[in-house]
Order: structure tokens, then C-alpha cells, then sequence
């Protein structure tokens, strides 16, 4: 099958599918194509803020290692294939329509019509991962976990557990609690948990809980062990439990997914995986993840391109921003109707000296004039000229921030050199 045959196939299914109250749908799809995911070790990833990150970091770490490494992750940033990727690399078109060819008749068989475009995703993943045999798989979840297609999968090395704040709140629920209780759903049988240090004790205690049902235990870095020796545009520096680690990944939250990460691989190391402290420090310091507080461009003016979409990671872009010596401060603003725009956009305002604000890059874009009330000085514009209005505006010493959505970030790399 042509890819082109592909991607109009699975863009005929919609983003989420009809809702499920449990997996039986996706173990259906699975089951008519010989369970290819159950060949495969996982470390399976789920939270609200820092999957992606501390996903590459462990990817990079097994990479280091010598492992054949698979990865999946949510969304896209640039085009489908890059959210199937083995040693770094995005799966290839003829790859890709090879998976595709053995999935499409299976989803074409079944009397099921509800199927999403993330599980025939998920399901051309792990065809994918077990015919190039892969030593291990980094897991990323879509949305929660518990009814997450990916929670199929066989008790993993260990499960990770990032961030948890509001997010996708229509599907997992109203509060912290509830939030957690569908990241917690990932955690099997017997199976070790790493659990991102920071979270509300709410969320934690709901994690905790279901660990113990499961007879899991649970690993929480302890944040007393860092020591930052330096936090600036070019990473960060630090000492973990007396080790000398760095990340190129800027923003000092990176240190909490560095050190979750590290947590993940000793645990790995304990089933059996060959991980030296060498190959872990160099997993951590490689780790790049596009679009994560990342620095598109040092001087003249600097660029820096963030997916942030809720407040949590607002809250984090802002403290970036804040802490960085350019003036004027300037930012390229699209958001998603369905996220909490208005609650993120307080974090990041009022370091902000003149905003440009674009819909129109995803079908539930909020319209820009709406972006632009929520800052002092913002402006609506059309996505085709917001990044060079804001690269005038900031001029050699100023800033410019990209951020608000991945998909913002997926549209503008088609309308600049970025």
C-alpha cells in the first residue's frame, strides 16, 4: 500500500475513537494479528507534563547502551513518523506501509467501526517494534492509562509515572485524584513504579494505593539527593545522589525528569539490562526532545519553541522566560479550545511584552483575538506572519517564545525555517 493510501486510511478514523469503559476493543485488534507487543520489553510512561522528556532520556540511555531501542510517543511534531522511532530514528515510509499492510486488513475485518487513529497508531508500533526485534520499548501513553490503548501490554521492566496536573479533564475527571487514579492504571502486577518527586499528595497518595494493590513497589526520587551546581540556556548541571549529571534539555524541571529517569534505568539495570553509570550520564545529557523548551535559536534575537499547553507546563515555560536576561520579551501564542488556556495563560503574561496570537493551525484552535486580551499588549494575527512580526519586535537582544500547543509548533515549521 502506498503511504499516501496509508495516512488517508488511518485520517479516515477520527482522533479518539468512540469512547471505551475498558480495553477489549484494541485486545481484539491485537489478538487477529498475533500479539506482536507481547515479544517486547516496555518501560511504560504516563503523567501529565515531562512524558516526552523523560521518554528520550531513557531512550537514550538504553541507545548508549548498545540496546536496539524502540519509542513511541504523542503527538506528532512534525509528521506522523516521527512518533515511531528505533535508535532515534523515525520509522520510514516503506516501513511504515509495510506495518500498515498487516494492520489495515485486521481493522477493515473487524465489526468494530469505533476504532481510533491512536490505536491503529499503537497497533502499527508494535508490529513495527517486533519484526525489527527490539531489546526494549519506551512506552509513552496517549491520554491517562487505564483505558489507554498501550496498557495491553505484559507487566513492563517498570512503569514511570511523571507529573500529574489538569489536563484532558473531560475524559479523566475533575480532580487530582481522579487524574491519577488513570496514570496509577498503567502500574501491574509486580512490576516497580518510579513516581516523579513534586506531585500533589493527592495524586500520590492515589498511586501509592494502587501500587500497593498490585504488589508494586513504588521508587520516588528523593529531591533532597540534587545538588544544582549551574541552570542556564545551555542545560543544567547537577549532583544526584552524588553523581555528576547534565542535561542539554534547558529549564531546571528537567532535573526532576533527568533524575526520574535515572530511577527507571537502575531499576532496569536490576532486570537485567547491561546500563553503566557512563551510558546513563550520557542517555540524560543527549536527550532532545523537539519543541520542549527548546532553543531553536541562541542570539539575535533567542528562540525558544514550546509545546506547553496547560497551566503545569506554562508554569514551567514561565519560570524559563522569566529567569532569561533578553528584552523585549516576545511571543507567538496558539492554544486549544479544550485545554485550560485562559488558567495557562496567567503564568506565562506578565513577563510578556508584546504577544502575537494565531488560530487556525487545528480544527479547535482558540480564536486569536480571545489569545490576545489574555496579555497586555497582544495583537491577533495570521500564522504566516506571526513568527517574523515577533523576530522584528524582539530584534538582536530580545526573546521570542513559541508556545501554547505542539500543533502550533508542527504548523509554523512549515511556514519558517524554524
Amino acid at each position: 500500500m502506498e503511504i499516501s493510501e496509508v495516512m488517508n486510511f488511518i485520517n479516515g478514523y477520527s482522533k479518539s475513537g468512540t469512547p471505551v469503559s475498558d480495553l477489549s476493543r484494541f485486545k481484539r485488534l491485537m489478538r487477529s494479528l498475533g500479539d506482536p507487543q507481547n515479544s517486547l520489553e516496555f518501560i511504560h510512561v504516563a503523567g501529565t507534563n515531562g512524558k516526552g522528556s523523560t521518554v528520550r532520556m531513557l531512550s537514550e540511555i538504553f541507545q548508549a547502551a548498545g540496546y536496539r531501542t524502540g519509542e513511541f510517543t504523542s503527538p506528532f511534531i512534525y509528521r506522523y513518523n516521527d512518533r515511531i522511532c528505533i535508535d532515534g530514528n523515525e520509522i520510514s515510509d516503506s516501513d511504515l506501509s509495510a506495518a500498515a499492510d498487516k494492520v489495515i486488513p485486521a481493522v477493515r475485518a473487524s465489526l468494530e467501526l469505533g476504532y481510533s487513529q491512536f490505536e491503529i497508531t499503537c497497533a502499527i508500533a508494535f508490529v513495527y517494534f517486533a519484526a525489527k526485534k527490539c531489546d526494549v520499548v519506551i512506552l509513552e501513553t496517549g491520554v491517562g492509562g487505564l483505558l489507554d490503548c498501550t496498557n495491553i501490554i505484559q507487566p513492563p521492566v517498570c512503569s514511570v509515572i511523571t507529573s500529574i496536573s489538569y489536563d484532558h479533564t473531560a475524559v479523566l475527571g475533575n480532580t487530582l485524584g481522579d487524574i491519577a487514579r488513570h496514570k496509577a492504571g498503567i502500574i501491574k502486577k509486580g512490576s516497580p513504579c518510579v513516581l516523579m518527586c513534586g506531585n500533589p499528595p493527592e495524586a500520590e497518595e492515589v498511586i501509592i494505593d494502587r501500587a500497593d494493590l498490585m504488589g508494586s513497589d513504588v521508587i520516588i526520587p528523593d529531591i533532597s539527593k540534587i545538588r544544582v551546581i549551574s541552570s542556564d540556556c545551555h542545560g543544567n548541571e547537577f549532583t544526584y545522589k552524588g553523581r555528576r549529571l547534565r542535561t542539554s534539555m534547558v529549564g531546571k524541571h528537567q532535573i526532576i525528569n533527568a533524575v526520574t529517569a535515572y530511577e527507571a534505568a537502575k531499576i532496569a539495570r536490576s532486570y537485567g539490562y547491561d546500563l553503566s553509570s557512563s551510558d546513563i550520564a550520557e542517555g540524560i545529557y543527549n536527550a532532545a526532545v523537539p519543541s520542549r523548551c527548546q532553543i531553536i535559536q541562541e542570539s539575535s534575537p533567542m528562540i525558544i519553541m514550546d509545546g506547553a499547553h496547560n497551566p503545569d507546563g506554562m508554569r514551567v515555560l514561565s519560570e524559563l522566560v522569566r529567569d532569561i536576561r533578553c528584552t523585549p520579551k516576545v511571543m507567538v501564542c496558539g492554544m486549544l479550545e479544550n485545554k485550560d488556556w485562559q488558567g495557562a495563560l496567567r503564568y506565562i503574561s506578565p513577563y510578556i511584552d508584546k504577544a502575537y496570537c494565531v488560530d487556525g493551525f487545528y480544527k479547535n484552535s482558540v480564536f486569536a483575538p480571545k489569545l490576545a486580551q489574555c496579555f497586555s499588549n497582544g495583537e491577533a494575527v495570521s500564522i504566516r506572519e506571526a513568527y517574523y512580526k515577533a523576530a522584528v519586535y524582539a530584534g538582536e537582544h530580545g526573546l521570542v517564545v513559541i508556545g501554547g500547543s505542539l500543533y502550533l509548533a508542527s504548523a509554523l515549521h512549515k511556514f519558517s525555517s524554524i
